[in-house]
Formats: structure tokens, sequence, C-alpha cells
């Protein structure tokens, strides 16, 4: 009886020391990814309002393309939102409220009714900065970005944003 319960205490002892050096093996085992890295951004968000085509549109694509560009140099978080339903200024302009209300520090609207939308409601938010990519403006408290040459675009908005950072 005593020969039984040696063979059998040495097989626990081997299966526990298999699961250990196992479990330590995975723990051990160097990771074949990076580790994830976690962006620290600023506390400034720069916004784009588009109009029902959102980030199809050139105008609007061109816009998002160097708002990123801004966003990975500079740490500032960028959003989009576009209108959905009819394309009006009135309609549009909720959007353009929900915005500001968020404190998007710098709005850029691209789009007939958005920029119309921005142009009508912008003097409620005055400590906001405000652009218009492809409209006309006259007022100097909206910046306006020509739409054309539209290669332009990207380079003239990460600008912006990198001046607001």
């Amino acid at each position: 009886m005593h020969a039984w319960r040696r063979p059998k205490w040495a097989v626990s002892a081997l299966c526990l020391a298999a699961v250990l050096a196992a479990i330590a093996s995975w723990a051990l085992w160097p990771s074949s990814s990076p580790p994830p890295r976690e962006r620290q951004y600023r506390a400034t968000t720069a916004c784009l309002l588009t109009d029902d085509k959102g980030l199809v549109g050139e105008q609007a694509q061109a816009t998002w393309k160097g708002m990123q560009a801004a966003s990975v140099a500079t740490l500032v978080k960028v959003q989009y939102l576009s209108v959905p339903g009819p394309q009006t200024p009135a309609n549009a302009a909720a959007y353009f409220n929900s915005l500001a209300l968020q404190k998007c520090a710098l709005i850029f609207a691209t789009g007939e009714a958005p920029i119309a939308a921005m142009l009508d409601g912008y003097s409620r938010f005055p400590e906001l900065r405000y652009v218009a990519v492809g409209g006309a403006n006259e007022d100097p408290q909206v910046t306006v970005v020509p739409a054309t040459p539209l290669d332009t675009v990207p380079t003239t908005v990460q600008r912006i944003i990198s001046e607001a950072a």
C-alpha cells in the first residue's frame, strides 16, 4: 500500500510542475505586437459640419484630411457631424448649435446649408472660431478657406488648427 502512494504523489507533483511551467512560459513569452499606446489629447476640439453627403463630398473630404493631419501633429481632437434631411439653413442650425454647445473651439463648415447656418448663428457663440470652406463671407469673425484649388484645402485647414492649438 505504501508503494502505491509514492507514484501517485510523484505524478501529482509532475502535473503541478508542468502547469506552473506552462503558466510561467505564457506570462514571460515576448509579445509580437507592441503594446497599445494611449494618445493624450489637448483640451481643444475642432469640429466639422457637413451637408448630407458627409465626408463623401470633395470639400468635406479635403477638410477632414487636413483636420486629421492636424490632430496627429497637435493632439487636437477632431470630430464631424452631417446634416441629414432638408438641406436648409434652418435644418442645419440645430446641428451647428449642437457643435457650438459641445464647446468645439473651432467649427469648420462645408456645403451651402451648413455654412449658412454657421453664418446665421455664430454670433451666439463669440468665444469660438469659425471657418467656412468654400463659402463667401465679409465678416472678419469667420475665416474663409477657398475650395479651389481643392488640393490646398487640407494644408490650409491643418495650419488653422495648428495655430489655434
